[in-house]
C-alpha cells in the first residue's frame, strides 16, 4: 500500500497522491494554466486569486520568495524595465535564502528568466504588464483590485513552482488549498458555504496551534482588518467562505470532474 506523496497518509489504490492531495495540485496547476491561457482570465477565477496572496507574507520560510517576486514585478511593471541585473535585485541578496534557490524557484514559476547575469520577465510578468496600470492612481479600487490579484498570482506560482522542487513543501499554502478541496470533496450538490472547524483542522495537518490561529486570525480580518477567503467565523465552529470562494469551488470542481470524465473515455 503506497502512500501520499505530500500528505503521508495511505491511498486506496496505490497512488502517487491521495484525493485530497490530487485535487489541491489540480487547483494550483489550473489556476495558472487558465490565468496564463486565457485572455481575459475568467473573473471567477480572479477574483478567487484576489483571497490569497497573503499565504507567503510574513512567513519566514518563504516570505524571501514573495518579496523577491514583488521586487522584479514592480522593475518590470511600474519602472517599465525590459531586464535586470541579477545583482540590482536587492530582495535576493538580502534574503536569508541561498541566492540561488530564490531565482531557481522564481524562473521555475515562470516569473522570471535567466539569461547569464540578467533577469527578464517571465510568462507570469509578462500577463501581468498587459494590465492597464496607466491612468489610475494607486489608491483606487481598480488599482487596488488589480494589485490583490498580481499577488494572488505570485503566490499559486510561486507554489507550484515550491511543490515542484519538492526540497520545501509549502504547508500553509497547502492548507488553504487542502481546506478548499476537502470542501469539494464533501460537499453534495451545491457547495457547502461554511466550512466546519474540524475540516480546517485536517487541512492543517501537523501544523502548531500556534500556526493555526494565525492562518484564522489572517483569514477572519482579526491581523489588518480586512478577511480573507472567509467573510465569517460562525457560531457554529465553522468559517464561512466567501461568495466568490463558493463560485470558485463550483467551477473547480467542475473541471476537476470533466477531467476525470475525459480519462474515463
Amino acid at each position: 500500500m503506497a502512500r501520499c506523496e505530500i500528505c503521508k497518509v495511505y491511498t486506496q489504490d496505490g497512488s502517487e497522491f491521495c484525493q485530497r492531495c490530487e485535487l489541491s495540485l489540480f487547483q494550483v496547476t489550473d489556476i495558472i494554466k487558465t490565468y496564463v491561457e486565457e485572455d481575459p482570465p475568467p473573473h471567477w477565477l480572479v477574483d478567487a486569486i484576489g483571497e490569497l496572496g497573503w499565504i507567503f507574507r510574513e512567513y519566514p520560510r518563504t516570505k524571501g520568495y514573495l518579496n523577491t517576486a514583488i521586487e522584479v514585478t514592480w522593475m518590470f511593471i511600474l519602472e517599465r524595465l525590459d531586464e535586470v541585473g541579477i545583482d540590482d535585485i536587492a530582495e535576493v541578496n538580502h534574503s536569508n535564502l541561498p541566492r540561488d534557490k530564490i531565482l531557481t524557484i522564481l524562473e521555475e514559476a515562470s516569473i522570471i528568466t535567466i539569461e547569464g547575469e540578467k533577469v527578464f520577465p517571465g510568462i507570469i510578468v509578462q500577463k501581468l504588464r498587459k494590465v492597464r496600470w496607466e491612468g489610475y492612481q494607486m489608491d483606487t479600487p481598480q488599482i487596488k483590485s488589480k494589485l490583490l490579484e498580481l499577488h494572488g498570482i505570485l503566490t499559486v506560482a510561486l507554489t507550484q513552482s515550491m511543490l515542484n522542487d519538492k526540497e520545501y513543501i509549502p504547508r500553509r499554502a497547502l492548507a488553504v488549498f487542502h481546506m478548499l478541496s476537502d470542501n469539494m470533496i464533501n460537499s453534495g450538490e451545491k457547495i457547502e458555504p461554511v466550512i466546519p472547524d474540524y475540516v480546517f483542522d485536517k487541512a492543517c495537518g501537523e501544523m502548531s496551534e500556534r500556526q493555526k490561529n494565525k492562518i484564522r486570525w489572517v483569514m477572519s480580518g482579526f491581523i489588518d482588518g480586512q478577511t480573507k477567503i472567509i467573510s465569517d467565523v460562525t457560531e457554529r465552529n465553522g468559517m464561512t467562505i466567501k461568495d466568490e470562494m463558493v463560485k470558485y469551488c463550483e467551477k473547480m470542481r467542475e473541471r476537476w470532474r470533466e477531467r476525470d470524465r475525459e480519462r474515463e473515455i
